[in-house]
């Protein structure tokens, strides 16, 4: 045990001791008081019985001191505290004793020494109660206070001296063995707190460790989304240039190809970042009005139209019970009911797939929304319905080599529904197919207060038709700075690029622009400290340009963060282009207002 243990365990048996002290530091003269009114001992021996009084008295107020200023005088003194406190102990031992030695000299084995005998197996009991912490102060008190009567005895006639010697020294070796036990326990439990303490320290510093660990692994999954999205968005963004310009049959056959692994590679990006966000805690969900009927069908239809791997009927069904417009995370039920229904296309080859809706009223004034995905596919055996929820796990491994699929689509839709106040069950058979129903809680909406959105899917019909803007693309990426100067160029507008927020500063310092597109993560000067300053170059509060924000950040803090620096909006990376189009569409029509 190490010093520091030890200094501890000494702090803790003098504080014991000073607690289960203090109530017993004047029974002494109390009992004393009793005895000598009883017997009328103060009659016979007045002047030794004022003495025993007194000292016992002062000895007491001085332990009932120590006790009561235990951690001021311990602190100041610890060794001085401890040999105060038993020296104090052994005064009352002795001044008892020598009563008993008093009595037993006076009145012989009567009655009178059977009540001061009595008295004395009492206050040695207490004794152990309130010192057997420390052995080095009970064992020399016993000795004392039962040994002296030992020694009283010698003054009683035979046979009472062997009696009276034999009841205290008998009894003095049971109290010593009790002390023994009593003080074995207490280092026991001395010992479990400290174990228990050193193992809520490791506790706190492993927690602290996680935490540290988790803070970093979301720092990491940030800048990582930040630095793989980026590229992302220049092969896709290159690629959709590309295959606007005239090419042959082959070459646009690739690029295709190219498009589609794109997709995948986000996809999978995508999942990996969901599942992240969602095993720390950092998933929010961002609930707006939402048209539902629109959403599903919207959602159906970009699944099957176009889809060479869906091969059977794709139906779809919203009750009549389900109300228009909703209030949910539409992106996050999107994502479930996209991951469920392209598993049912994956693994349906014959038959159809029945997409239903429907929603029932809950107690607390909110609508529950189920939604089934029936198929006829394979199935999925009894025995592996509670594997496929597994993080990385599919009903059979054949299926990676067969069908693709990183296993995690299926963790994140259940997480996603159970976030979403609801979950995800499934009913399967082997060769016959698969029910999939998921759950999620919306809140309902008064219809004329409330004008249906369309749930971030309204865009403009004709994009390459909306006049021409001034530009501002502010972007330290190469690629990504072409393919939207090129973009933006190919759609009538003047684009000027600057590599840094710094850059973008001058340039709006320079020139008037209807709008700026600004990067969040750049070197030199980010987009937060850019946009700031734009704001304050503006000065005239009637003076707004837009700025719209790039990131490959998508939660809402991340939003959040855009929208205090001084943004109207922010994209996401990889950019979807209908969701530019939509923002110059309201650049033109004067529909980006200040936040």
């Amino acid at each position: 045990m190490t010093e520091g243990t030890e200094a501890g365990k000494d702090v803790r048996i003098a504080r014991l001791l000073a607690r289960r002290g203090a109530p017993g530091s004047f029974a002494y003269t109390a009992f004393l008081v009793l005895v000598v009114s009883l017997t009328g001992l103060w009659k016979l021996e007045p002047v030794t019985v004022a003495v025993m009084i007194s000292v016992s008295l002062a000895t007491g107020w001085v332990r009932k001191r120590l006790s009561f200023r235990f951690d001021t005088d311990y602190q100041t003194n610890p060794t001085l505290w401890a040999g105060m406190f038993m020296g104090s102990s052994m005064v009352l031992a002795v001044t008892w004793g020598l009563f008993t030695i008093l009595v037993a000299r006076t009145y012989g084995l009567g009655w009178e020494m059977l009540l001061t005998m009595l008295v004395t197996t009492g206050l040695a009991s207490g004794g152990i109660s309130a010192l057997s912490a420390d052995s080095k102060t009970i064992i020399p008190y016993l000795g004392i206070i039962l040994g002296l009567p030992v020694i009283a005895a010698g003054t009683l006639p035979a046979p009472q001296d062997i009696r009276m010697a034999l009841i205290f020294s008998l009894y003095l070796i049971y109290c010593l063995s009790q002390t023994r036990i009593q003080n074995r326990h207490i280092l026991r439990d001395f010992e479990s707190a400290d174990l228990l303490e050193f193992r809520t320290r490791e506790l706190a510093v492993a927690k602290r460790e996680a935490e540290a660990a988790n803070e970093a692994k979301s720092l990491f999954l940030a800048n990582m989304s930040h630095e793989i999205r980026t590229p992302i968005n220049g092969i896709l963004g290159m690629t959709e240039l590309a295959l606007e310009t005239d090419l042959t049959d082959e070459q646009k056959e690739y690029l295709e190809l190219a498009r589609y692994s794109g997709g995948n590679l986000l996809t999978l990006v995508n999942d990996l970042l969901d599942f992240s966000r969602i095993e720390a805690g950092h998933m929010e969900l961002e609930p707006r009005c939402t048209d539902l009927h629109e959403q599903v069908s919207r959602n159906v239809e970009a699944l099957t139209t176009g889809n060479s791997i869906c091969r059977v009927p794709v139906i779809c069904r919203v009750g009549d019970e389900v109300p228009r417009s909703v209030i949910l995370d539409d992106n996050r039920y999107k994502q479930v009911l996209t991951n469920l229904l392209g598993n049912a296309i994956k693994f349906t080859r014959q038959g159809e797939i029945l997409v239903e809706v429907h929603a029932d009223p809950t107690p607390a004034g909110m609508l529950l929304i189920r939604t089934e995905v029936r198929d006829t596919g394979i199935g999925i055996p009894r025995d592996k319905l509670g594997a496929i929820f597994g993080t990385f796990s599919q009903a059979d491994n054949s299926f990676v080599r067969e069908f693709g699929g990183t296993g995690l689509g299926l963790t994140i839709s259940r997480q996603l529904s159970r976030l979403m106040g609801g979950d995800i069950i499934v009913e399967s058979e082997q060769d016959a197919g698969s029910v999939f129903t998921f759950t999620v809680l919306a809140g309902m909406v008064d219809e004329e207060k409330h004008p249906r959105e369309a749930s971030g899917n309204s865009r403009s019909s004709e994009p390459g038709l909306i006049g021409e803007l001034c530009v501002l693309v502010v972007e330290d990426n190469p690629v990504n700075s072409r393919f939207a100067q090129r973009y933006l160029e190919k759609r009538g507008h003047v684009v000027e690029v600057a590599a840094n927020g710094l850059l973008g500063v001058e340039a709006f310092r320079k020139k008037a622009f209807d709008l700026v597109l600004m990067d969040v993560q750049m070197p030199v000067m980010d987009g937060l400290q850019a946009t700031e300053a734009i704001r304050d170059l503006e000065g005239d509060p009637e003076i707004h340009i837009p700025v719209v924000g790039l990131t490959a950040h998508a939660s809402a803090e991340d939003r959040e963060r855009c929208l205090v620096a001084g943004m109207d909006g922010y994209l996401t990376k990889p950019l979807n282009l209908s969701d530019l189009d939509k923002v110059l569409a309201d650049v033109m029509n004067r529909e980006l207002l200040p936040s």
